[in-house]
Parts: structure tokens; sequence; C-alpha cells
């Protein structure tokens, strides 16, 4: 683990190098096999702007208990790309924080 460090952590980098550091994070975190809880994902998503309905119907989705989706055989590869949530969830958050910081002059 690295210290934190004030002047390097004040730093300003461009849109497109925060955007390639964090899908780089986030791959290295998809590579590491990593597991998050129900709630944390629930969490992220909605720190990433993803309507709780929206969260909930995905999960219903995944599980295959949602009546109106397909059923489970035909959500095989659904389910193996469900190892990249936290990678979509970390790319959707940094795009809404970019977003809002566009929409939202600074003081």
């Amino acid at each position: 683990m690295t210290e934190r460090n004030q002047p390097r952590d004040a730093e300003r980098l461009p849109e497109e190098a925060a955007r390639r550091l964090l899908e780089r994070a986030s791959e290295l975190e998809a590579a590491r096999g990593a597991e998050l809880s129900v709630a944390e994902l629930r969490e992220a998503a909605r720190e990433a702007g993803i309507t709780p309905g929206a969260f909930e119907q995905a999960l219903a989705e995944y599980r295959g208990t949602d009546p109106t989706r397909p059923g489970v055989a035909a959500m095989a590869p659904w389910r193996r790309m469900a190892r990249f949530w936290p990678a979509a969830l970390v790319l959707a958050t940094l795009v809404s924080i970019l977003v809002m910081r566009m929409l939202v002059p600074a003081h």
C-alpha cells in the first residue's frame, strides 16, 4: 500500500489521462478476481448515477429471477461478463464526475 502524499494527491490530470488511469486500475482490479457484495455494487451504481430500479432489474436478470427476462441458460454469456462490473462501474463513475465538472462551474 502506498502512503498518501498531499502534493501528489492535489495534482490535476487531464480528462483523457484520468480516464486511462481509472480504466487501467479497473482492469487490474478485475484481473485479481475481486468480489463485491451486492450492497457495494448498489452503492457504486448509486454513485455512478444508475437508478435503483435499473440496478435492481439488472440484479434480478443476473440472478435469473426476473420472469420477463430469458431463462438462466440464456443468461450464461451475460454471467461471464459479470466479472467486468467493477470496471464498468468505475468508468461510469468517472464519466459522471467528468460530466458534472463540465456542467458545474469551479468556485
